[in-house]
């Protein structure tokens, strides 16, 4: 057959037969291209046809056409969850500083935590010594007096409140607590520390170590006039052992987790051995409340003073 003879549709014929071929043969290749590329690859590829795919069906109500898009699920890599972690609470670390010959020299005493918009602060309590007077300096460079809060509860953590007289009206980047029922073992965890600037130490929850609480209940009985005080014993989360260095982490150092949520605080007591352990910040939210819901009142009672 010579080529210079064929007919209009004869023409037709065979480009559509070549367009035929050419496609069986490129399937074939890119099935056999990706059965041989590695798994990331692949994974890679299934992602973004994923992505693309969009389906147009007609509407049951024969009102019109639909476009049904198909979701995915986006994966979001640990590392910027830690990166993003560490951005978010860098803001609520200070530096606590006491104050010697009238606040003219300062000398480091520890870390603490902005837990309140209001300026409230929690520290370990080896940080704070009776008598003393301390500023804090935030992680913009700025200094501020404070007064230590005194709490009748006890605790091993301290709290001081950040002198605003002269700046009314600030407010501060405060932490947000974990819950104890998030803590897993093995999870990651991550503390910010360091005395001149801001480092970072990345471990694991090793151990969740509790102690038993004996709580009394008063309950009354509907045919006795007597109350029955009955003692019940429960567990409580005491101390979160991780497998960070004592040595690097900064009495007074927050452990937060990978979404950012303060997990618990370092104290003197817990960097005594070769891992640092941190007392978890969920035995210490009511006290927290309590001293927020006071300052509330006592500004209350001054503004309708004036």
């Amino acid at each position: 057959m010579e080529i210079e003879k064929l007919t209009k549709m004869q023409i037709v014929l065979l480009t559509l037969l070549v367009s035929f071929v050419t496609s069986i043969a490129t399937g074939i290749v890119t099935v056999t291209l990706m059965d041989q590329a590695p798994p990331a690859m692949v994974q890679t590829l299934n992602r973004v046809v994923e992505r693309t795919v969009e389906r147009v069906v007609p509407d049951e109500s024969k009102q019109g056409a639909s476009v049904i898009t198909k979701e995915t699920t986006v994966v979001v890599k640990e590392e910027d969850l830690i990166t993003d972690s560490i951005n978010r609470n860098s803001k609520n670390v200070v530096r606590i500083y006491e104050t010697l010959e009238g606040g003219t020299k300062r000398s480091f005493s520890g870390l603490g935590v902005i837990v309140s918009r209001g300026g409230i602060i929690t520290t370990d309590l080896s940080v704070i010594e009776d008598g003393s007077m301390y500023i804090v300096e935030t992680a913009d460079g700025e200094a501020f007096d404070t007064q230590t809060i005194e709490t009748e509860e006890p605790a091993s953590l301290a709290f001081l409140s950040i002198d605003l007289s002269e700046k009314e009206g600030k407010t501060f980047p405060s932490a947000t607590f974990s819950k104890s029922n998030s803590f897993k073992l093995g999870q990651t965890v991550l503390s910010l520390t360091g005395e001149e600037r801001t480092d970072v130490a990345i471990g694991i929850i090793a151990g969740l170590i509790e102690k038993d609480i004996v709580v009394e209940n008063t309950n009354t009985e509907t045919d006795v006039t007597e109350e029955v005080q009955e003692i019940e014993t429960i567990k409580v989360l005491s101390t979160i052992k991780t497998s960070i260095a004592d040595i690097d982490v900064t009495v007074g150092s927050p452990l937060v987790d990978i979404f950012g949520e303060v997990v618990g605080i370092s104290t003197e007591d817990s960097l005594i051995g070769k891992t640092a352990l941190f007392t978890p910040i969920t035995g210490i939210q009511s006290v927290i409340s309590k001293i927020i819901k006071a300052q509330d009142k006592v500004q209350d009672t001054e503004e309708e003073v004036e």
